[in-house]
């Protein structure tokens, strides 16, 4: 008789962003209490400290690229044009007046590396997930512009511009040059599309593990409060406007705003990103990337409660509808009965 294994992959599966979660908490129990072993030779130092973080970025860029198709760019403007319109103005917006305002240094505990990066983003594979079970054609299709939010390109570039040292586009062609590759190969060749299709989901635990060999457990239970701050704040920068425009400019439920408002998991190599570029950032590093790691799980658990409410609650009106239409009818029907059968008897 086969022995019954423990389920360890469906266990991490269930946890909301688990995949990269779980791995990074334990890089981040090895790196407080025995960070010397994450440095063991040469292929264990390159690989699973926060020195491969950069070259796991790059394949899972690539993946995405891979899984990107231009036929579906045009459809996404119909709805989804206009959601993208206020997620990336409404944010940016916002980041600009934080970098103005508070410099570097941020407020309430919190870097504007952190906030900067956490309020442009999105988790565009969770938000695919919830529209395909949740949403119609059109906000699965959204998934082609949304998908840029989950891209550490925006927060890149806004804290570039506000350090002075105006875009950056040796950093952006970094960020590109994988995507685009991908995107050819995966549009010349549709089996190297289906080969790499799970591509991302394989390197989330390595992504996880590497961003968590740079993280501090003693700095990260500071970073609670901070942390929830930080939700509250991408909240009302994001969730508040994309719902009101989701509902009233464009008559939908609201489930695909609620489905965008969950913090980008590549979010946290922004702070890594820059810090290739000034070494400033190297400082704040393991203290940003606590902070977004907690906002990421937090939103990774409200953000499909949200879609569900507000999707259930469109079905439930649309019942109350179909309900009070039938009532309407049926005694439309037992008038005309009664009318007919009145006339029948005077006559």
């Amino acid at each position: 008789m086969k022995s019954q294994k423990f389920p360890l992959l469906k266990s991490i599966r269930n946890i909301p962003g688990g995949l990269m979660i779980v791995p990074m908490a334990i890089a981040a129990v090895i790196n407080t209490f025995f960070p010397e072993a994450l440095h063991f030779g040469s292929v264990i130092d390159a690989a699973f400290s926060n020195k491969g973080s950069m070259a796991v970025v790059g394949f899972i860029l690539f993946f995405i690229g891979t899984q990107m198709r231009p036929e579906q760019i045009a459809p996404t403007f119909k709805r989804g044009g206009v959601l993208f319109l206020v997620k990336l103005l409404v944010p940016m917006a916002v980041s600009f007046a934080i970098i103005y305002y508070f410099g570097r240094s941020g407020f309430l505990g919190i870097s504007t590396i952190a906030l900067v990066t956490c309020i442009t983003g999105c988790n565009s594979n969770l938000y695919l997930a919830l529209m395909e079970y949740y949403g119609d054609d059109l906000d699965v299709l959204n998934f082609v512009l949304i998908n840029i939010f989950g891209l550490p390109l925006i927060p890149v570039c806004i804290l570039s511009l506000g350090d002075g040292f105006g875009i950056d586009y040796g950093i952006i062609f970094t960020i590109f040059i994988p995507i685009i590759v991908g995107a050819v190969l995966g549009y010349i060749d549709e089996d190297i599309r289906t080969f790499t299709k799970d591509g991302n989901t394989i390197m989330l635990p390595f992504m996880g593990f590497c961003l968590g060999a740079g993280i501090n457990l003693s700095l990260a239970i500071q970073s609670v409060g901070a942390g929830l701050t930080l939700f509250f704040i991408y909240m009302i920068v994001n969730f508040i406007p994309l719902y009101l425009v989701d509902t009233k400019l464009l008559k939908q439920p609201g489930h695909a705003a609620a489905g965008i408002c969950s913090v980008a998991v590549l979010g946290m190599t922004v702070p890594l990103l820059m810090a290739a570029k000034d070494p400033y950032y190297l400082t704040i590093m393991g203290t940003a990337t606590a902070q977004l790691a907690f906002v990421i799980v937090l939103t990774a658990i409200t953000s499909p409660l949200l879609v569900k409410f507000f999707a259930e609650r469109e079905e439930t009106d649309e019942k109350r509808t179909m309900n009070i239409k039938n009532g309407f009818r049926l005694y439309r029907r037992k008038a005309n009965l009664f009318l007919e059968s009145l006339i029948s008897k005077i006559y």
